[in-house]
C-alpha cells in the first residue's frame, strides 16, 4: 500500500511569528528570560535550562535557526502530547518548516505524528506516517524499533487488525527485556483473542514464522475450549509439549497461568436461586433452562457429571432463608436471584457463599461475595453513546419514551454523552400512540419551515411551489423505543427529510423472531444487541433453539443469560485478577469491574427488512 508523505510546512515569517506568540499564549505560562542565541553555541539551547519546559523550548526555538528550531519544537511538541494536550501538540508540530533535516528529526517528526494520529483516533493516518519512506530508509536502533513497533500494533489494534496487531509486537519480542516480554505476551495474547477460534485456526495455517503459528495456535485452542477449564488445562500442556521451544511456553500469559488453580477451585454444587412461579417465573425459567441446557452439554463433553445443581424457588420466599438453606444443603455457589430488590438485599448481609446476582442492585450498593451479572439496559444506553462518538458525531436529538423507565435510561445515555463532551441538542417523549407525525414535525422543525413558506405567500400575494427544510444542527438521533413504537416513529423520520441521519437504538428495538414485512419500516436504524441474537455459532444455542420456541421470542436473552451465568462462574477469579481480561459470551463480551460484570454488545444495522450484523471483528489484509 503506498501512502502520502506528510506535508513539509512553509509559512512567511510574520504568520509563523504569530502562530508561535499565539501557541506561547495558550501554554499559560511566563517564558523564563533567554539571551540571543548564536549559531557557535547551538546544544546550550537543548541542556536543561530548557528542558521540559513548554513555553521555553518555544522561545529557544524562535531564537534558533534550521535544525535546532527543528528538534526544539519537535520536543515541545511531544511534551504537550504526554501531558495530555493534543490540540497544543498538533499547533506546535505546525510550526515546524522542515522536518527532514537529519535522521533524528525525521523519526521524532514521524513518530510524534504517529502519536498524535492515534490519540484523535485515526489509526490509518498513523500508519502512514510510520509507513513514510523516508522513516524505513533510516537505520533504526533497537530503542526506535521497540517504539515504531508498538505504535504500529497499536494503530493496527485500533483498525481491528489484530493479527496484525499481534505480529508487530512479535518482531520485537526477542528485543526486550525479560519482564518488558511478560507485558508484551499480554498484548499479544489479548489481541488475538479478540478473533474467534475458526480465524485464528485459517490464520495459523498460513502464517509465514513459528512464533506467529504458535501463538495462533495457542490463541485458537484457548478460544475453542474457553467454556471448559478442564479441557483448555488438558489442550494447554498438549500445546507445550510441540511448542516446547516457543516464546510464549517460557512466559504463559497470566490467564492460562492460572488454570490449574481454576480447575482445583471448581465448586461442586451449585445453587439456582430463581423465580419460577409468579410474575418473573417465565423469565426464571428461561434462564434455568439456559443454565440446564449448558450444564449438561458441559458434563457430555466430559464424558461425566462432576456438579451437582439444585433448584431454589423464591417466588414465595425470603431471600434470606433460601440463601442460609442453600449453603446448609452444601451448595459452594449461588446463581441467582434475578429480582433487584433480592440483590440489594443480599448486598446489605454476610454471605455464606458467592452468589452471582442476576440482577444489580437499587443504589449500586456492593458486597465482596455479591457480582452483579445481568441484562441490565444502562449497559446499552453506555454503549451507544460511545460508539456514537467513535464515528465523530457530536450534536444529539433523542426520542424517548415517557414514564420511569425512558426517564432512568434517557439519564444514562445523556449522562454519558454529556462526559464525552457530546452536545444533546434537544429530547422528546413520547407515549403509546398510532400517529406520530406531529411530534417528529415539531421536533425536526418542519413546522417552522411550512410557517415560514405561507407566512410568504402571505405577504407576496403568490402561490409558489415550496419543499420544507427540516433543522440542521444535528448529527444523530438516539431512539429509545420498542420495536412497534420505532416502526411508526423510523418512517416518520424519513418523511419529513431526515431520512440520511443516522438513528441509534438498543436491543429493545430488534425482536428476535420479527418478520421481514415488519422489519422493512426499521429500516436504516444501528443497534447493539447480545451475540445470541445476532450469530449462531454455539452449539448449545441451536440446541435450545430446537428444543424451545420461546427461545426465539422476548425471552430469549434470558436463555443466554442463563448460558453465560453457567460458563462465568468458572472464570470469576481470572476475570477479578487479570485486567481487561474477557469472556466471549452469549450475551456479549464480558469483563468484571468493581465485582459487576459488564457487557460489550455486538452491533448490527437493519438493511432491505433484514438485520445485518457489523462484523466484531475485523481482520488485516
Amino acid at each position: 500500500m503506498h501512502y502520502k508523505t506528510p506535508p513539509v510546512f512553509k509559512e512567511c515569517p510574520i504568520k509563523h511569528l504569530t502562530a508561535i506568540v499565539w501557541v506561547l499564549l495558550i501554554t499559560g505560562c511566563t517564558a523564563p528570560q533567554t539571551g540571543p542565541s548564536t549559531e557557535g553555541s547551538p546544544r546550550k539551547l537543548t541542556e536543561a535550562k530548557v528542558s521540559n519546559d513548554i513555553s521555553a523550548l518555544l522561545i529557544a526555538a524562535d531564537h534558533s535557526e534550521g535544525k535546532n528550531a527543528t528538534e526544539l519544537r519537535i520536543r515541545a511538541a511531544g511534551i504537550s502530547l504526554e501531558n495530555g494536550d493534543l490540540e497544543q501538540a498538533k499547533r506546535i508540530l505546525a510550526l515546524v518548516l522542515n522536518p527532514f533535516l537529519s535522521h533524528q528529526y525525521t523519526s521524532d517528526y514521524l513518530i510524534t505524528s504517529a502519536r498524535i494520529s492515534l490519540a484523535e483516533g485515526s489509526p490509518h493516518q498513523a500508519l502512514a506516517f510510520l509507513n513514510n519512506k523516508r522513516l524505513q530508509a533510516i537505520p533504526l536502533t533497537q530503542e526506535l524499533q521497540i517504539k515504531i513497533g508498538r505504535l504500529r500494533s497499536e494503530a493496527y489494534k485500533m483498525g481491528r487488525s489484530y493479527v496484525a496487531s499481534a505480529r508487530e509486537r512479535i518482531y520485537f519480542d526477542s528485543l526486550l527485556m525479560p519482564e518488558e516480554k511478560r507485558l508484551n505476551h499480554e498484548h499479544i495474547f489479548s489481541a488475538l483473542l479478540r478473533l474467534p477460534a475458526t480465524s485464528l485456526v485459517n490464520h495459523a495455517a498460513k502464517a509465514i514464522t513459528s512464533d506467529l503459528r504458535g501463538w495462533l495456535s495457542l490463541a485458537a485452542m484457548t478460544r475453542q475450549y474457553e467454556n471448559d477449564p478442564l479441557r483448555q488445562l488438558q489442550e494447554l500442556n498438549n500445546w507445550k509439549k510441540v511448542w516446547s521451544h516457543h516464546p510464549a511456553a517460557s512466559q504463559l500469559p497470566a490467564s492460562l497461568q492460572m488454570l490449574s488453580r481454576v480447575v482445583k477451585e471448581q465448586p461442586s454444587a451449585i445453587a439456582l436461586v430463581l423465580p419460577i412461579q409468579g410474575d418473573l417465573g417465565p423469565f426464571g425459567r428461561a434462564i434455568r433452562d439456559g443454565v440446564l441446557a449448558a450444564y449438561y452439554e458441559h458434563g457430555k463433553d466430559q464424558g461425566r457429571v462432576s456438579t451437582s445443581i439444585r433448584i431454589y424457588d423464591t417466588s414465595a420466599a425470603d431471600i434470606r432463608d433460601l440463601i442460609a438453606q442453600a449453603a446448609s444443603d452444601g451448595a459452594e455457589l449461588i446463581i441467582g436471584p434475578l429480582d433487584r430488590d433480592n440483590v440489594s438485599i443480599l448486598s446489605t448481609i454476610k454471605l455464606p457463599v458467592p452468589v452471582v446476582a442476576l440482577n444489580r442492585t437499587i443504589d449500586g450498593q456492593g458486597n465482596p461475595d455479591l457480582y452483579q451479572f445481568g441484562l441490565a439496559p444502562e449497559d446499552e444506553m453506555v454503549q451507544v453513546a460511545e460508539q456514537v462518538h467513535r464515528e465523530g458525531h457530536l450534536k444529539a436529538l433523542a426520542i424517548a419514551p415517557v414514564g420511569e423507565w425512558g426517564d432512568r435510561n434517557l439519564g444514562v445515555f445523556r449522562d454519558r454523552w454529556d462526559a464525552l463532551g457530546g452536545i444533546m441538542v434537544e429530547e422528546a417523549r413520547f407515549s403509546d400512540q398510532r400517529d406520530y407525525s406531529e411530534l417528529v414535525k415539531v421536533l425536526l422543525k418542519v413546522d417552522q419551515s411550512e410557517n415560514r413558506s405561507n407566512e410568504l405567500r402571505r405577504i407576496i400575494g403568490k402561490r409558489f411551489e415550496f419543499t420544507p427544510r427540516r433543522r440542521q444542527d444535528i448529527d444523530f438521533i438516539f431512539l429509545l423505543a420498542n420495536p412497534a413504537q420505532a416502526r411508526g416513529i423510523n418512517p416518520t423520520l424519513a418523511f419529513f427529510y431526515a431520512d440520511d441521519i443516522p438513528v441509534y437504538a438498543t436491543s429493545h428495538i430488534h425482536e428476535y423472531s420479527e418478520s421481514r414485512i415488519d422489519a422493512i419500516d426499521l429500516n436504516g436504524i444501528r443497534f447493539c444487541d447480545i451475540p445470541w441474537k445476532l450469530a449462531s455459532t454455539d452449539k448449545i444455542q441451536k440446541e435450545i433453539l430446537r428444543l424451545w420456541q420461546s427461545s426465539r421470542s422476548s425471552f430469549a436473552p434470558f436463555f443466554a443469560l442463563g448460558i453465560d451465568a453457567y460458563r462465568l462462574y468458572p472464570r470469576l477469579q481470572q476475570l477479578k485478577e487479570i485486567p481487561g481480561e474477557r469472556l466471549f459470551g452469549a450475551t456479549g463480551v464480558l469483563t468484571l469491574r468493581n465485582n459487576t460484570v459488564v457487557r460489550n454488545l455486538m452491533w448490527a444495522q437493519f438493511k432491505n427488512g433484514s438485520v445485518v450484523a457489523i462484523p466484531f471483528i475485523l481482520e488485516s489484509s
